[in-house]
């Protein structure tokens, strides 16, 4: 039996021809919502150990996505893709949930260890948190008390300014477990007459002093933060005494996700 091999050439009209972008945009679709059926199964309201390695995990997949490089063009087709807007929702609040959850169940272990600048520098993330400071420190050389609106459970940023450069530090949160917690978690690092720990918004600016305000990434509303963040330094600030002004944020797909 002979064999005839056939080979079609089928040209596509332009219609049915998919651009570069238009893959990678239903690329990056299809891992939104799938990362938005895995969320939807957790609770997160609740952290285990059992489950926080599976979050991790999903989490990490986001992270991933994150850190993807793409044009302004490429930007501008995803911030306009209705179904990608319909999930950032979703996206945004499971993301700050998780960031939230992870901090305290560190927390919570680090108050258990003996040794916690150990434990503390066993997290993967220290060596970007270290770096962050001592940019920030190298550039404003003359903070003389650092006000953090938004430190969380585990004030690593605090904790790191106090340790390695001396420097007083007032953590706010308006989150009266977080504030809670940090207040443990800076006595168990040693370092209660270096750091003091306020539950309240940005607002409790107005009643302290400092010279260098830190705002965190998850800091919310940023409007209204600024906003009163403006009047404050306005009725605050003296001549020839500059204040220093930093906010996180993210850039590029990070932004759009977080």
């Amino acid at each position: 039996m002979s064999t005839v091999q056939i080979t079609e050439n089928i040209n596509f009209p332009a219609l049915f021809q998919a651009s570069e972008k238009q893959l990678q945009l239903y690329d990056i679709r299809s891992q939104l919502l799938l990362f938005c059926s895995k969320i939807t199964e957790f609770d997160l309201t609740k952290m285990t150990d059992s489950n926080l390695a599976v979050l991790c995990k999903v989490f990490t997949e986001l992270d991933a996505l994150g850190n993807l490089d793409f044009d302004n063009e490429m930007c501008e087709c995803i911030l306009q893709d209705p179904v990608i807007q319909s999930l950032l929702p979703t996206i945004h609040s499971s993301y700050s949930n998780f960031f939230s959850l992870d901090e305290t169940h560190l927390a919570q272990k680090i108050l258990k260890h003996e040794n916690p600048w150990k434990m503390l520098q066993s997290v993967p993330l220290y060596p970007k948190y270290k770096n962050l400071i001592s940019v920030h420190f190298h550039n404003s050389s003359r903070i003389e008390v650092l006000a953090f609106v938004g430190c969380g459970p585990i004030p690593v940023t605090l904790l790191l300014f106090s340790k390695l450069y001396g420097i007083p530090c007032i953590g706010i949160d308006k989150d009266s477990e977080a504030a809670t917690l940090a207040k443990r978690c800076v006595k168990h690092f040693g370092l209660e007459k270096k750091i003091s720990i306020i539950c309240g918004d940005e607002t409790s600016l107005s009643k302290i002093k400092w010279n260098s305000v830190l705002i965190a990434g998850f800091a919310e509303p940023k409007l209204r933060i600024f906003q009163n963040l403006h009047k404050i330094i306005k009725r605050k600030s003296e001549p020839k005494k500059p204040i220093y002004v930093c906010y996180r944020n993210y850039t590029g797909m990070r932004q759009l996700l977080y």
